[in-house]
């Protein structure tokens, strides 16, 4: 069985937590990404389907995660920021 952990437990966890932070562009405050062993899961929000995609790619690009499962729902909010 593997432990899950918060994110910010391990180097994996660190890494993953500073991949997606460092986003532009994708406000992750409503995202809780956790570890279970080499699996990121990601829980919460954001506001299109282009930001989950971006948070998804990020987490699964980052050596030693093996899969990522996506539970982000959408928002549908979006900001004038990139306007």
């Amino acid at each position: 069985m593997t432990e899950t952990s918060k994110i910010e437990g391990n180097d994996l966890g660190s890494e993953v937590a500073a991949r997606l932070s460092a986003l532009p562009d994708v406000d992750v405050s409503a995202v809780e990404a956790r570890l279970d062993g080499t699996t990121v899961v990601l829980e919460g929000s954001v506001d299109t389907v282009f930001s989950a995609r971006k948070v998804v790619f990020a987490a699964e690009t980052i050596d030693g995660v093996h899969d990522v499962e996506n539970h982000l729902t959408l928002t549908g909010k979006t900001d004038d920021r990139t306007h």
